[in-house]
This record gives structure tokens, sequence and C-alpha cells, in this order.
């Protein structure tokens, strides 16, 4: 085996057995070296993309979103296809400060953030006084045509499922950078 794999098996071996430990109340508890392993553990490689669509794992690509939406967000569609009928999967990475006005989808949306805080405001008056902050690990169900409103607290990514075909319409036609 060879010293970097030997590595990683040593970290997984070692954070699953505390873990164990921690959860059967065992006298090890997490602590600052469980963090440290689980964290090397999870920088020792890439995220991968795994479906039906590739019998090879992919590594994450990330690409400018379409022009309906205002500039600096990306978009990484991980499954199926938002705009035929079919479910997909997809994630959006929105820098910090990044504003998405009041706007409303033609479908349910099913939202994690993944990573930041999501500020979500439901209506249309757009102010960030009125929105709710989401943070890591959060859900939040958004169902067809209801009208809200997004800012990201930090680098924002969410993970967005549902059944297609998506869309995005603007409450005020001017906040549209299609026009």
């Amino acid at each position: 085996m060879n010293a970097p794999r030997a590595s990683r098996v040593f970290l997984t071996v070692l954070t699953v057995g505390v873990l164990v430990l921690s959860s059967c109340g065992g006298a090890a508890a997490p602590t600052a070296t469980t963090a440290v392993a689980t964290a090397a553990i999870a920088s020792a490689a890439p995220a991968m993309l795994l479906t039906p669509a590739n019998s090879v794992p992919q590594p994450f690509v990330w690409v400018k979103a379409s022009a309906a939406f205002p500039a600096g967000l990306e978009v990484m569609v991980m499954e199926g296809d938002p705009s035929k009928a079919v479910a997909f999967t997809q994630r959006l990475k929105f820098p910090d400060g990044y504003v998405l006005p009041p706007h409303q989808h033609p479908i349910e949306e099913h939202v994690t953030v993944i990573q930041g805080t999501f500020v979500v405001g439901m209506g249309t008056s757009g102010k960030r006084e009125t929105a709710i902050e989401m943070p890591t690990g959060s859900f939040i169900l958004i169902p067809a045509l209801t009208q809200h409103y997004v800012f990201a607290k930090g680098v924002t990514i969410t993970q967005v499922h549902g059944i297609g075909p998506s869309g995005i319409a603007y409450v005020n036609p001017a906040d549209d950078p299609r026009k």
C-alpha cells in the first residue's frame, strides 16, 4: 500500500473509531484531533460526480450561469436537465454579496445550503432586512410560483433539485438581465 493511501486509511479508521466510541458513550469524545483527521480525509481527494450518465467518476465543473441570472453566478448541473420535464439536481455558487432580485419559478424548488449563508426573503420587497439567513446545512422548500429574492452572505453554494422544466420570471421586468 502506498504512503498517501495508507495515511488516508489510517485517518479513516481513526475517525470512525473515535466517532463510534463517542456515540456509544465511550471515553473518547470528538476533539480537535478528530476535526483535523476528518478535514485531512475530506481534503485528501476532490469531490467527484458519479451518475448513470457517466460510468467513471467525473470532477465537478462550474460554468457561468445563463444570461437569465445577474452576472457572477456559477452553476453545475449534476444530473438531469433543468430545461426539460425530468428530475434534475444542480448546484449554484453565489459570490459574496450576490443579489437575485424578486422572482419566481414555475416549479417547486428543494434547496439545501452546502456552504455559506443563503439569505432568502419571500414576497416582492427585495429588502435584506426582511429576509431570513439560512446557514450551511439548512433546507428550504420553495413552492412553484412563490415570489422570493436572494442574497449571499459569503461565497454560498446551494444544491437545488426538482422536476423541470424550470425557468425564472422576475417580478420587475427591469430586473431581468436578458432585457
